[in-house]
């Protein structure tokens, strides 16, 4: 954390309530991580104890199970704790989860992590795909000028049995060459204060860009985008203004209009995707929510990643906590 985003944070202190300073003081003083992340967990429930089965308030505390306390609702007469309904629910080796979001931390692949954390591979790629499930945020709000452009990624079948091609080599080439079916287009838009949506798109056609973009787009935003002939029947179906820069005739940049932003996204998404070494279509939502946890942010802290993982924040907030 460099200094003046610490003396943002001292700033906010006299507002805590003095539960979150016995908290911050318990963390400054060296909890054990497993006590930290049982006290991350437990913050789900919140004072009005709500179950999650009913949505009855005020349930009460019935002992503990798994290190986590467990909770009795006297309107359905259920029991559950701080994970239940999420992704997270009934992962075992609570422990070692702060050492898995380090992982995550640092982008590493599966044989990485089990070695780190000292499970089974497939435990790994297990935690991996809840975690990033449960990290998945409310699409954040683009404004003012908004760039948008697609990428592509090579259609993977990774892991699949039953093929309707035949098989090629990991990190193999399309049969043919530019765009075609092989090929899996990733929007990436971008606004001037760093905001960012991306998704998986069907095909490369307005009204599948407008079914992406409407909602998370302002109605006075202005749309800037390259010469693809999608994007101006998206405009029109969003009703926002739209510009085109003619790549074509070498125009990359027409006053304050460019598409750097979005391109330099598009780079870290391809950096961090090339160190996985092939990633299964069917997996790649997953991934660009790792994307926007871990390699949009500034290096978010493992507490931070945890803290997304159990819904308590969104990888869009201030990630160095």
């Amino acid at each position: 954390m460099d200094r003046d985003t610490f003396l943002v944070w001292l700033s906010e202190i006299d507002s805590l309530t003095p539960e979150q300073r016995a908290e911050a003081g318990r963390l400054l003083e060296g909890a054990s991580s497993l006590e930290s992340l049982i006290e991350l967990l437990e913050q789900r429930i919140g004072a009005e104890r709500q179950c999650p089965h009913c949505e009855t308030k005020g349930a009460v505390i019935r002992g503990r199970s798994n290190g986590l306390r467990r909770y009795y609702c006297r309107g359905c007469g259920k029991t559950f704790n701080a994970l239940t309904g999420t992704p997270l629910a009934r992962l075992r080796h609570k422990a070692l989860w702060t050492a898995f979001a380090e992982s995550l931390r640092a982008g590493e692949t599966i044989k990485q992590a089990s070695e780190r954390c000292g499970v089974a591979d497939t435990t790994a790629f297990r935690w991996r795909h809840r975690f990033l499930r449960a990290a998945k945020s409310e699409p954040e709000t683009l404004r003012g000028i908004v760039e948008a452009d697609e990428t592509y990624m090579l259609d993977s079948r990774k892991g699949e049995r039953k093929l309707d091609r035949k098989p090629r080599r990991r990190g193999g080439k399309a049969a043919k060459r530019g765009l075609s079916k092989e090929q899996v287009p990733i929007l990436v838009a971008a606004d001037r204060t760093g905001s960012t949506v991306s998704g998986v798109l069907d095909a490369v056609t307005g009204e599948t860009l407008a079914d992406h973009l409407a909602p998370v787009i302002d109605k006075d935003v202005l749309l800037v985008s390259d010469g693809g002939t999608a994007y101006p029947s998206c405009a029109a179906r969003l009703g926002v203004s739209h510009e085109a820069l003619n790549r074509k005739a070498g125009e990359r940049v027409r006053g304050e209009l460019h598409l750097q932003t979005v391109n330099s996204r598009h780079e870290r998404l391809k950096t961090f995707f090339r160190r996985h070494r092939g990633i299964a279509t069917k997996y790649l939502d997953s991934y660009l929510a790792w994307y926007h946890l871990v390699i949009l942010p500034s290096a978010p802290s493992p507490r931070a990643i945890l803290a997304c993982a159990a819904g308590l924040i969104s990888p869009k907030s201030p990630l160095h906590i």
